[in-house]
């Protein structure tokens, strides 16, 4: 006997919103779909449709990857296992501390290095808002914590980082799109586009090396503004995330390498081109061993 479920149900097998599913379904997208009352009746076995119109410049063909030095990465990983050294470093919090600034300006705030390190000592400065304290915390935890959890390669994961990103200083926008479209192509819902850019990087990207996975994610993140506010802090928390998920430190950027980070997201974001932003990536993991874990020093002058 044919199985049939919910559009929750295949939301959560998707790794896509509930709300997607339903659309997809009024639209005829979804092979069998049937509307009983307030409800749909979907065949369990249904395929996951795929809608190329919707791809901007995202097939393989246009993306231009460049080379990088992944025998140096992958030993870098597995001579020096991240586990929770992270947590008992006494250079984390700097090492972290810098993303943070970086991102926080890229969105155009400014924030200094002892504002940071004075929430993450749990004496906030006076000059922060309470919300800033609180976004500062949440980026650091959850960067810590995504060593033990999955890489985001779904819709699903990245909104419940974003839910758990704004807890208690933004819950009304925590968690979801925002309404509207993508910068540039009002033909494109930033929902749409959400939905199958992450289709095509969990389904035809599994065999990229997660440097490039992680350039690709930071800069559709920052070029589509998904969500309310804070686009590129949280992109840089995203891409961070996804490359310590897969077992490798996170680059080490700040402040200093924002006109770099700007000038290859805008090459990238353009021409598909994301072979500067790849290098940078692998130049500053590598420096995030040498740093953070002090241990590539040999890996370093061998480059």
């Amino acid at each position: 006997m044919k199985k049939y479920i919910g559009a929750r149900e295949l939301a959560e097998k998707w790794g896509v919103t509930e709300r997607r599913i339903r659309l997809m379904c009024q639209d005829g997208r979804i092979e069998g779909a049937t509307k009983l009352g307030w409800s749909w009746s979907i065949p369990a076995d249904t395929p996951k449709p795929y809608d190329g119109r919707h791809m901007r410049q995202y097939k393989k063909s246009f993306l231009r990857l460049g080379s990088i030095d992944i025998g140096t990465l992958n030993r870098l990983k597995d001579s020096s296992p991240i586990g929770d050294k992270l947590f008992s470093n006494a250079r984390s919090d700097g090492y972290i501390a810098g993303l943070i600034m970086l991102g926080r300006a890229m969105d155009g705030v400014s924030v200094s290095r002892d504002e940071v390190l004075s929430v993450f000592q749990l004496t906030p400065a006076r000059s922060l808002t309470f919300s800033d304290s609180l976004r500062i915390a949440a980026f650091r935890s959850l960067f810590l914590t995504a060593v033990e959890t999955r890489p985001l390669y779904s819709v699903r994961s990245v909104l419940a980082m974003h839910r758990a990103f704004c807890q208690g200083w933004d819950d009304r926008h925590g968690g979801s799109w925002r309404d509207g479209y993508i910068p540039g192509d009002e033909s494109l819902s930033v929902d749409m586009q959400m939905e199958t850019f992450f289709m095509q990087y969990d389904r035809e990207w599994k065999g990229i090396h997660p440097v490039f996975k992680a350039s690709i994610l930071l800069s559709e993140m920052v070029r589509d503004r998904p969500f309310e506010c804070d686009n590129c802090l949280f992109a840089l928390l995203c891409s961070c995330a996804m490359l310590l998920g897969e077992g490798y430190l996170a680059p080490m950027l700040d402040e200093s390498h924002m006109n770099e980070l700007n000038a290859t997201l805008a090459l990238a974001g353009g021409k598909g081109n994301y072979e500067d932003l790849a290098r940078l990536f692998e130049r500053q993991i590598i420096e995030s061993y040498s740093t953070v874990f002090q241990t590539t020093q040999n890996v370093r002058h061998s480059l």
